[in-house]
């Protein structure tokens, strides 16, 4: 039966303008549990944190997963605990978070945040995280089918912690911060001015090996016509973004990334509030509502359906929904 009328047609008693709008794909996504076992506090900003609560917003996440019966994988946008995890639980906790995000009926793939690297050094975190490395970067990329890939960033591959103290990278952070931030405590934003901002101890950057990788992948992403979701647990645009929260070298980052044409969206964590913003090249900027700041009873996690031409994320409770239309010049 065709159109007729502008009637739509059917195949198998189903319209085909319907079949037009299911998603390729779906996942779910959370970001910033910060679980501890500890009572409640806040931010250095005042702003109320729920570090016992987190994760029953971690486990009704899971159980509306599982129920959604067609997520294809889950992404953890980062910060699996809190930094104030008392240090002798660190180990214990982070495997019970864990443990709970492995209750999906699913491939998990997590991303290594700032309150993670506070609990457990990379040579512990990333083997329970599942993140294959020799080197303990952070960085790696999936293709959950021929049309998509995802691109996972390393946000603290150059940073103050998480690798040894004599490590390479954690001298090469200590001294770009303090090119950059003159108080001595190097968390605080005081008298930066702007942008400058995000030069805090608690942010990190992309290195030049991770650079070289992330560029290689976009070039072959493009020469298989796929398009590229690219994720960082700091974010990558001021737009969507506090000043504060920004990876370092987000420019360069995003400088390289405008090269291409096949990134479409930047999905991140670490700035609890959340936003969003497009940038002057139409690449989508999503930053995540985060879990650890749901008060008792509310929710924020949430998951995506994937199109040819969007990505709808549909957020719960305190997680923002938003409809991602790609630019169809950027394809051209």
């Amino acid at each position: 039966m065709g159109y007729a009328n502008g009637q739509a047609s059917y195949v198998n008693g189903e319209s085909t303008s319907n079949r037009k709008q299911q998603p390729l794909f779906s996942f779910g996504l959370i970001t910033d549990v910060q679980y501890a076992d500890i009572p409640d506090g806040r931010s250095f900003l005042g702003v109320p944190r729920y570090y016992r609560h987190s994760i029953l917003v971690l486990q009704r996440a899971v159980k509306e997963w599982n129920n959604h019966q067609r997520h294809n994988f889950v992404i953890n946008f980062g910060d699996i605990v809190d930094g104030y995890c008392p240090k002798d639980q660190s180990l214990k906790t982070v495997k019970k978070i864990v443990h709970e995000f492995e209750n999906f009926k699913g491939p998990v793939y997590h991303l290594i945040g700032n309150h993670c690297l506070y609990n457990l050094p990379r040579s512990q975190l990333l083997p329970l995280l599942r993140i294959q490395s020799d080197k303990g970067h952070g960085y790696y990329d999936f293709s959950p089918m021929p049309e998509y890939r995802f691109v996972v960033l390393d946000g603290y591959d150059i940073s103050a912690i998480g690798w040894p103290k004599d490590h390479p990278r954690t001298l090469e952070a200590l001294k770009f911060l303090q090119a950059k931030n003159p108080n001595e405590d190097k968390n605080s934003p005081m008298g930066l001015v702007g942008l400058e901002r995000r030069f805090l101890m608690f942010n990190g950057g992309v290195g030049e090996e991770q650079m070289k990788w992330l560029d290689r992948v976009l070039e072959d992403s493009t020469r298989l016509k796929q398009k590229v979701v690219v994720c960082c647990h700091l974010p990558l645009h001021p737009g969507a973004s506090s000043k504060e929260a920004l990876l370092w070298n987000y420019d360069e980052v995003m400088n390289l990334i405008h090269r291409y044409n096949c990134v479409k969206l930047c999905i991140a964590g670490h700035d609890h509030k959340g936003g969003y913003s497009i940038d002057s090249h139409g690449v989508h900027h999503k930053v995540l509502e985060a879990a650890l700041e749901c008060p008792p009873g509310t929710d924020a996690f949430g998951y995506a359906d994937v199109y040819d031409d969007r990505i709808s994320l549909h957020g719960t409770d305190r997680m923002k929904s938003v409809d991602m239309y790609f630019n169809p010049k950027a394809d051209l």
